[in-house]
């Protein structure tokens, strides 16, 4: 009976069911030691091309390698909080926050309002430290998404107010008339990490936030 040619040997190893537990190292090899254990003995395989496969072996190891800790990269980003290491790398990129604190400086405030529907009734009251009025901002019906809106740091008298944190609370209803629920969004670059026993704070538009206050991050 002849023996099996290298090319019906390789082509019967690529045709076995792969195993889920099987990389595609482990079926290049196995292709290889297929074709050296049925290599005719008075034809021998090139060295050259023994060579070459070897070397493309090493590199789909190193691919499958490089896979595997890409993966890995992945999943520890979305599952575990940030760590000392990679909540650094954050520092000057631009993040959205969910705040309803406004931190005025002398220059106006950009805020974004969040509405899951329009609203034709919409009135936004800013207050001091110690919860007193200072301003109370209407700026019409609004459209459902996102909306950029600003504090020019006026109080309702026209006159600055003076530097500091204010919280922003949101009134609106719906084109029905019913109350409605708004996410207040800010935009800022991370100028700091303040790392606690807890958790890292990122410091952004002037708040300093935990990372699941973070819902987007830009370059």
């Amino acid at each position: 009976m002849l023996a099996p040619t290298i090319d019906s040997a390789a082509a019967n190893a690529a045709a076995q069911p792969r195993n889920t537990d099987l990389g595609q190292k482990d079926i290049f090899l196995k292709l290889l030691v297929a074709q050296m254990q049925f290599q005719d003995p008075l034809k021998p395989q090139d060295p050259t091309k023994m060579s070459s496969q070897l070397a493309q072996f090493n590199m789909v190891e190193q691919q499958t390698n490089t896979n595997d800790l890409l993966e890995q990269l992945v999943a520890n980003g979305s599952a575990q909080p940030a760590s000392p290491g990679n909540a650094a790398s954050y520092l000057g990129h631009t993040a959205t926050i969910a705040s309803d604190r406004l931190n005025y400086g002398g220059a106006g405030v950009p805020f974004i309002l969040d509405l899951p529907a329009s609203a034709t009734d919409v009135s936004i009251q800013i207050v001091d430290a110690t919860g007193i009025p200072v301003r109370t901002i209407q700026p019409g019906p609004l459209s459902a998404g996102q909306n950029a809106l600003t504090w020019d740091g006026l109080d309702d008298s026209g006159i600055a107010v003076a530097p500091g944190e204010y919280q922003a609370i949101v009134q609106a209803s719906d084109v029905s008339g019913q109350p409605m629920n708004i996410d207040m969004l800010q935009q800022g670059i991370v100028q700091a990490v303040q790392f606690t026993d807890s958790e890292p704070m990122f410091v952004i538009a002037g708040n300093a936030v935990p990372q699941s206050a973070i819902q987007e991050i830009k370059l």
